[in-house]
């Protein structure tokens, strides 16, 4: 596997001596974007006066053990996590963040299920890469929240939308905060995306959806913070292009051959020149073939 590297300088600092982004009075995002050895993946620490809320973890036992640094760095003590998603690079790390069992962790029903469903799976597939950085055992989120629930912690309030099938994984979730969001990978920016359980479809239904919301700013899961005028449309068009570009390539087929592959990865690099994760377009394929080819 080969991991291209994600130039951005947010994702090269690690969000490390950046300045914290307001996301209301009395409270400060801290963004936590690991490098080439965590997948470019972000975590979020939710700074306010009396502790902090952790948004999502990290893959890996040195990137999760970093963000725990990070934590302590600020000198007060983690109220809470938010789940978006039950993906590994999302979730792995939380084992290496939490050490106590009391402390709140919250998601919704669908994706500590997905969660469940994923760890074996996802430990035969990758343990062999990782190796020694592969999270042995996950640690679970204890508290289920349901579509639209508040959680207020440190004085602030994080409603949670169940967004269900359309982002990177098939259950997906968001926090809302002040007119800011935390979106897991429902925007990917600066590198390709993982479109290999499919739902493209359902993917830019909730773009839509996120569109209509008049928020001020999205905090992904993978590339810097922006403007929902800025991230969406670059994530849309990253997915149409996918898609057309599979289309044409497949020709009906549910899956493309070594050559059609290729192809798409020439392609998608010339789409997004430079782009991180450029393994993710080949492995990604026959998912949106299957998908083309049953009609959406």
């Amino acid at each position: 596997m080969k991991i291209t590297a994600w130039p951005r300088a947010a994702r090269d600092a690690k969000g490390e001596g950046m300045d914290p982004i307001q996301l209301s009075p009395g409270a400060r995002v801290h963004l936590h974007a690991c490098g080439e050895e965590g997948i470019f993946v972000n975590a979020y620490l939710v700074e306010t006066d009396s502790g902090v809320v952790a948004v999502d973890a990290t893959l890996t036992v040195s990137t999760g053990r970093a963000l725990r640094a990070r934590l302590e760095a600020l000198g007060k003590p983690l109220l809470g996590v938010l789940v978006t998603h039950p993906h590994p690079d999302h979730v792995a790390g939380l084992a290496e963040l939490v050490s106590d069992d009391a402390l709140p962790i919250f998601a919704t029903d669908p994706v500590v299920a997905l969660m469940r469903r994923l760890e074996a799976p996802k430990r035969a597939q990758w343990g062999p890469v990782f190796k020694d950085e592969w999270v042995p055992r996950w640690r679970y989120p204890n508290r289920i929240v349901a579509d639209g629930e508040v959680v207020t912690l440190g004085g602030v309030a994080f409603r949670v939308h169940d967004l269900g099938r359309g982002g990177d994984s098939d259950a997906n979730a968001m926090w809302v905060a002040a007119e800011a969001a935390f979106v897991g990978d429902l925007v990917f920016d600066g590198v390709h995306a993982y479109l290999a359980d499919g739902g493209v479809l359902a993917w830019l239904a909730n773009l839509e959806r996120v569109a209509r919301m008049g928020l001020a700013r999205l905090f992904p899961g993978h590339g810097p913070p922006g403007a929902p005028a800025e991230l969406i449309p670059r994530q849309r068009d990253y997915l149409l292009a996918y898609a057309a570009h599979v289309k044409e390539l497949a020709g009906g087929r549910g899956a493309l051959d070594d050559a059609g592959r290729a192809e798409l990865a020439r392609r998608m690099d010339a789409h997004r020149p430079g782009a991180g994760l450029a393994f993710l377009v080949g492995m990604s394929a026959d998912a949106v073939a299957a998908e083309l080819a049953r009609g959406g």
